[in-house]
């Protein structure tokens, strides 16, 4: 599906560049060394997360599922949702074409069901598998910087992460 076609790009139709709140999620996918994907987006070059806006019609856990496969081909096994995180100063995002965003975004935690992991070529350029030690949080999408702690955090205590 193009942008134009989402649910986010016919309200962008609509009403421009304003700020939006979006609802999505965001997902580290995990793989049998512990490593996590890391996708490169498209648009500004940064790297990231798999994740997006819900569509109509689908739940948060949908949202994670289809964006995981539409950006890197990834299938999911044993999915732990362990927060949500909606903080404007951390969920605020301008994308290169001036449009702002505040994300409402479930985090979520799922080991990837085989290796076969591919760039859609669209939102995401390439892929890859690290440590959180190994990313450079500069050229790390600003909203996703903290997944990664929170997700130690819900592994440490238990709780579900809120932020």
């Amino acid at each position: 599906m193009t942008f134009e076609q989402s649910y986010l790009g016919q309200l962008r139709a609509q009403v421009g560049s304003r700020p939006l709140i979006a609802v999505g999620g965001r997902v580290l996918i995990e793989d049998d060394k512990g490593r996590f994907l890391i996708i490169q987006r498209a648009d500004d070059g940064l790297w990231g997360l798999p994740g997006g806006s819900m569509e109509l019609g689908e739940t948060l856990l949908d949202v994670v599922h289809r964006e995981a496969f539409e950006e890197t081909n990834a299938k999911l096994r044993d999915v732990t949702v362990f927060g949500l995180s909606s903080d404007p100063e951390i969920e605020s995002h301008t994308y290169p074409n001036g449009y702002q965003i505040q994300s409402v975004s479930l985090l979520v935690h799922g080991f990837l069901v085989d290796k076969e992991v591919a760039p859609d070529q669209s939102e995401t350029v390439a892929v890859k598998f690290v440590t959180p030690e190994q990313i450079d949080m500069a050229r790390f999408v600003l909203p996703e910087r903290r997944t990664f702690a929170l997700w130690q955090a819900y592994q440490a205590s238990g709780h579900f992460q809120i932020v």
